[in-house]
């Protein structure tokens, strides 16, 4: 068997590619031309030069392989609107479905993300609605469109596709950094702000070993969300201090500020400037978050760890990389 992973140097995708390896499956690991291979440093793998936005390239990465982990994606923050997102979110997707058929991979694996189906009881496996507070990502909306084409072409062609939805994921070989800039921020600071919310943290090889056992397992035309541990900022904040062995100061960012500077946010994307910053993701870092990974458990059998374990094997990754001391 051989395997496809786009956008292999990725955060997740590496980690994908480490399990894969671990089961001795073949890949291919297609990439941007000059883009940054350190999460992949001794990984024996094929690489396929190319760019996700053209067919060609994608065509000719997808020829001879069985199966096909699209983990490519443009995960900008700063936009609300999602059509400057399209080309790598979207209509990349396309592509990949496009190639997928012409080569007769057996299955697609979608990586899209927890975002599309929301907090707080809206977490619903096959929920099809953005949570309120995720209709003003543009990420999140371009992901959605990316899942609904997959399932139109699972129901009118029969494409084998499965779709995973991966919280915030925490763990080793983030090099660019995504998801590891809160541990970066927080042990590079003595003290450091938190919001008051929370979030859902997994570890990345968890979320990994999840989606390669979704090559035998997980039904066509579903969606799993792949989650761990329902922490707040707070508590986070004090599990990395003991893990790490830090000495950093929490502050709780009290809501109504950060509230108050996301609307100051949302004025500057109105006026045309870039802010990471708006009122709804504003308001998400205030909420608490509460999924399971029930589905995942059962038919992914995705496996459960300690998040100590992902923040320290992160923190490990960090150090000798040099990105923290």
């Amino acid at each position: 068997m051989k395997v496809l992973v786009t956008g292999a140097n990725g955060f997740l995708a590496s980690n994908i590619i480490r399990e894969l390896l671990r089961r001795k499956i073949k890949v291919r690991g297609m990439l941007r031309e000059n883009c940054n291979k350190k999460s992949l440093e001794g990984l024996s793998i094929e690489y396929s030069s190319g760019n996700i936005v053209n067919y060609s390239d994608v065509l000719s990465a997808s020829s001879g392989c069985d199966v096909i982990i699209h983990a490519a994606a443009d995960t900008s923050q700063m936009h609300s609107d999602p059509l400057p997102l399209f080309p790598v979110n979207v209509n990349g997707t396309q592509n990949v479905i496009k190639a997928a058929k012409a080569c007769n991979v057996r299955r697609l694996i979608f990586i899209s993300t927890a975002n599309t189906i929301g907090i707080s009881g809206e977490n619903a496996p096959g929920k099809k609605d953005l949570s309120a507070y995720y209709k003003s990502s543009g990420y999140a909306l371009s992901k959605l469109k990316a899942e609904q084409i997959i399932l139109n072409e699972v129901n009118a062609s029969n494409l084998d596709a499965v779709i995973v939805n991966p919280t915030f994921m925490i763990g080793p070989y983030d090099s660019r950094p995504g998801s590891g800039r809160i541990i970066i921020h927080f042990l590079k600071n003595k003290i450091a702000f938190y919001p008051s919310g929370g979030k859902n943290f997994v570890d990345v090889r968890c979320a990994a070993a999840a989606i390669c056992n979704a090559i035998e397992h997980g039904r066509s035309g579903e969606r799993y969300i792949l989650s761990g541990v329902n922490m707040t900022y707070r508590e986070f904040m004090h599990l990395l201090n003991k893990v790490a062995k830090a000495k950093s100061f929490g502050i709780p960012i009290p809501s109504s500020v950060l509230i108050f500077a996301g609307v100051i946010g949302s004025f500057l994307r109105l006026i045309g400037l870039e802010a990471e910053l708006n009122y709804y993701n504003a308001r998400i870092l205030t909420m608490p978050e509460n999924i399971t990974d029930e589905k995942a458990v059962n038919e992914l059998q995705m496996p459960e760890s300690d998040i100590a374990e992902a923040i320290e094997a992160a923190v490990s990754w960090f150090r000798k990389n040099g990105y923290i001391r």
